[in-house]
């Protein structure tokens, strides 16, 4: 009698994620700590000084200015953050601010197209890093960091086994716990982009690695499939931006592009190789010039045509 063995296993899920928090009481953080023990303080003062009335008084307007900071919506802001930030926005609407003009005659400073908001101080370098491959280096003067965008195709989850998945999630899971160990790294973050295929990419690869000397009805075959394929179909990239300080360590000076760039030089190839273990695909720096096309693309409308030059050579 044959025994079948059941190899199947639970579904895996991932948990534990909790949103960082400050320490303090009753969830208030230092801040708010602060402000109920200064303020059970000043109660207690006042009952031995003015009387019970004036400590009762004192004590409802420290309730309701602790309510600002308890109070939170499904996204974790406090009530006071989120009257901050409409009182920041209705101040710089009243100045204009909210208004972007740039150019000759605009509003921008040296009088040039400059990029808007907080991105208008920032400074783009390119260098080249331990492979010979150019990387570009974004520079915020305003927070004092640097930025590098690796590029990634992800490969999906399609016709994947679900132990290839489980190892690619447990890969990410040290790639990200390995960003820990990173000198001067302040923070990561992941863009995915998925739009319609312009096609560009498929046509240039296949024309490219096409045999002259093939068959007529395979040349046929492949130019109708470089033709028809990119109709419905889809484009998935992924974008990893990664920022250090300009100072190496408290207090240190910070560092120019120049020393920045020589610094990630030789740190850039184990973080793309490691990454590519990920599931991401082939992972590499973005050029200054593909950077540029990446932006343009994504927000100016009708910037899709960026592919189409760039196939062209322009």
């Amino acid at each position: 009698m044959a025994v079948i063995e059941d190899t199947r296993t639970a579904r895996r899920t991932y948990g534990n994620w909790r949103r960082p928090t400050s320490p303090g009481l009753m969830g208030l953080g230092s801040i708010g700590t602060v402000l109920l023990l200064g303020g059970l303080v000043l109660v207690v003062i006042t009952v031995m000084v003015a009387g019970l009335w004036q400590a009762v008084t004192l004590f409802t307007v420290m309730v309701l200015a602790l309510a600002l900071l308890v109070v939170r919506d499904r996204h974790g802001r406090s009530l006071l953050s989120r009257i901050g930030a409409r009182t920041g926005w209705w101040a710089a609407r009243s100045r204009g601010a909210h208004l972007y003009s740039s150019g000759p005659l605009g509003r921008a400073l040296w009088g040039t197209f400059q990029l808007p908001g907080l991105v208008a101080a920032t400074r783009l370098s390119e260098h080249t890093d331990s492979y010979g491959r150019r990387f570009a280096l974004l520079y915020t003067p305003a927070s004092g960091h640097y930025s590098v965008v690796l590029g990634a195709e992800p490969d999906g989850a399609a016709l994947v086994d679900q132990e290839q998945i489980d190892a690619w999630v447990a890969d990410w899971g040290h790639w990200l716990a390995n960003l820990g160990d990173e000198p001067s790294l302040e923070a990561a973050s992941v863009t995915i982009e998925t739009a319609p295929d312009t096609g560009t990419r498929l046509r240039r690869e296949v024309m490219t690695h096409m045999d002259p000397s093939a068959p007529e009805f395979a040349r046929a075959m492949l130019t109708q499939a470089v033709e028809r394929y990119p109709a419905g179909s889809s484009t998935v990239k992924a974008y990893v931006a990664l920022t250090f300080t300009a100072a190496a360590r408290a207090g240190a000076k910070k560092r120019t592009p120049e020393e920045m760039g020589h610094d990630l030089a030789a740190r850039l190839p184990g973080l793309t190789q490691t990454l590519s273990a990920t599931g991401a695909g082939a992972s590499h720096p973005l050029t200054a010039q593909e950077l540029c096309e990446a932006i343009r693309g994504r927000l100016r409308p009708g910037g899709r045509d960026v592919d189409r030059r760039s196939a062209r050579g322009g």
